[in-house]
């Protein structure tokens, strides 16, 4: 959004969780991941990560808080980035 006052390009305000979706057909590695930027209850951002394996493999999780909503953007970039050269591609 770009701010008419000083045109300046801003974030448009996250009202819900951003959610990326990422899934792999290689036999190899984890097969469905999810990372998703929110907001706790205390106003914290903080970026979740879960993942499943394959039938015979458990899952897991991982959640990091981040300082505020740009760095959670930045954690998602570069979780984005990482997946897709390991072989994984959004759904």
């Amino acid at each position: 959004m770009i701010d008419s006052a000083d045109n300046v390009t801003h974030m448009l305000p996250v009202n819900g969780p951003m959610r990326l979706c990422f899934t792999s057909e290689r036999e190899d590695i984890v097969s469905d991941f999810v990372a998703e930027l929110v907001q706790d209850l205390l106003g914290d951002w903080i970026v979740r990560q879960s993942w499943t394996g394959k039938p015979q493999a458990n899952g897991g999780g991982r959640v990091t808080v981040v300082s505020d909503q740009d760095a959670g953007f930045r954690l998602l970039q570069q979780i984005t980035q990482k997946k897709e050269k390991n072989g994984y591609r959004l759904r």
